[in-house]
């Protein structure tokens, strides 16, 4: 099979922590398994220098842009797009995947692949748009303008692909967009033994009788992360026994987070602690540890935490409408609820009932597997790039590629 050189492009790359980062290296690296040439290309985050070091076994190439924010985490300027430029002239790069049509280096640099280099783009769109939000639906015009040059799109869920349409379609637009969820990687978030279920609770330092409801994620207002506490209060006074909570994330609301814990902790039979962002072998730890987890935001895009708790064994409380009932539908391992009452009262389902929490982990360790392993999102990847590699400037023949890509 033909080698592949991919330019992955976006603002949001290591050492920033979050969803899409952890998507394109991870991405970076099963096209590396499988003899391609990934390339990143990302701003230089010059305020976090002293604390990375660009030991990847793939190319990274960092541009510094005039304009930098790093509170967004973006950077822009003229002089970075023409070194961009000059790279594309000298790599000469098959193909450029862009990830977040929110990013102004993806959509930047998308428009010198396409609109100078005559280089087809892919671009996956991880979010959902803020139609509520007045500035910016104002910003629509100009953000369809920008992405026009764009052959393909992958949406990560249903509801990020409704949301992508909504965008492209009010204009008129006939651009194919296809779902392909977030990968994980199983050898990594597997189920524990019980001895390394026994050590991380032991870590942790939660009670052996404990049950354990986790919740990471972006203190902010859309991951709601400041309301678990209250549910899962409702959900220990109606069961009783012992419940600890753990919340691991930081961000604004962080303050808010803190004060909502403690209000509602009532030691030593209902516990919550707060912890920070923690690195990947901890996070599993506490993923070891829990025997429940949450997500409460309802505008969840797709949610890689859930995908690593399902892939641990863990059945997940998620919100209909959201990318989450993606992971719970495909897998069968958890709860999809309409309101925060209905959370509650999952929650107190699956503490009373072991034996279903058990059999919705089991299943679901199985279907991640099977449906959303990184060998199998990597493999459908690669053939999105090779159906828009096809088509060239040929509309209609990328339709009907994407179209039977879909219908398999």
């Amino acid at each position: 099979m033909e080698t592949l050189k991919v330019a992955i492009v976006s603002d949001w790359f290591y050492p920033k922590i979050g969803g899409i980062e952890t998507h394109i290296h991870e991405l970076a690296l099963h096209l590396l398994k499988m003899g391609h040439e990934p390339h990143v290309i990302t701003h230089d985050y010059r305020k976090y220098k002293s604390k990375y070091r660009d030991d990847f076994p793939y190319p990274v190439h960092r541009f510094k842009g005039l304009l930098y924010s790093s509170r967004l985490h973006v950077s822009m300027g003229w002089r970075m797009l023409t070194k961009i430029n000059e790279l594309y002239k000298l790599e000469r790069f098959d193909l450029t995947h862009a990830h977040s049509m929110y990013s102004p280096m993806s959509i930047t640099t998308s428009n010198i692949s396409k609109g100078i280099r005559s280089t087809p783009v892919v671009l996956t769109n991880h979010s959902l748009f803020s139609w509520n939000n007045m500035i910016a639906r104002s910003l629509l015009p100009l953000l369809r303008w920008s992405i026009k040059r764009v052959d393909v799109f992958i949406a990560v869920s249903r509801i990020v692909r409704r949301d992508t349409l909504r965008i492209l379609r009010e204009k008129g637009s006939v651009k194919p967009v296809v779902i392909i969820p977030n990968g994980v990687d199983t050898s990594f978030w597997r189920p524990p033994e019980p001895t390394e279920r026994s050590e991380a609770r032991k870590r942790l330092g939660v009670d052996s009788s404990a049950t354990v409801i986790s919740v990471v994620g972006r203190f902010t207002r859309r991951k709601r992360i400041h309301i678990v506490p209250k549910i899962v209060y409702k959900a220990w006074r109606r069961e009783g026994g012992r419940v600890e909570l753990v919340i691991v994330g930081d961000g604004e609301l962080r303050g808010r987070v803190e004060d909502e814990a403690r209000k509602y902790m009532r030691p030593p039979w209902f516990k919550v602690r707060v912890e920070g962002f923690l690195p990947r072998h901890r996070l599993r730890e506490v993923y070891w540890s829990s025997d429940i987890f949450l997500v409460p935001s309802r505008m969840e895009a797709f949610s890689i935490t859930a995908l690593e708790a399902t892939a641990t064994g863990l059945p997940v409380v998620g919100f209909r409408g959201s990318g989450v009932a993606d992971i719970v539908e495909a897998t069968g391992s958890g709860v999809l609820v309409f309101s925060e009452d209905e959370a509650v009262d999952a929650i107190v389902n699956l503490i009373r009932n072991v034996d279903t929490r058990m059999a919705m982990g089991e299943i679901g360790v199985t279907r991640v597997q099977q449906i959303f392993s990184w060998p199998n999102v990597a493999e459908k990847v690669v053939e999105t790039y090779r159906a828009a590699l096809d088509s060239k400037n040929d509309g209609l023949f990328l339709l009907y590629k994407i179209w039977r890509m879909i219908k398999k």
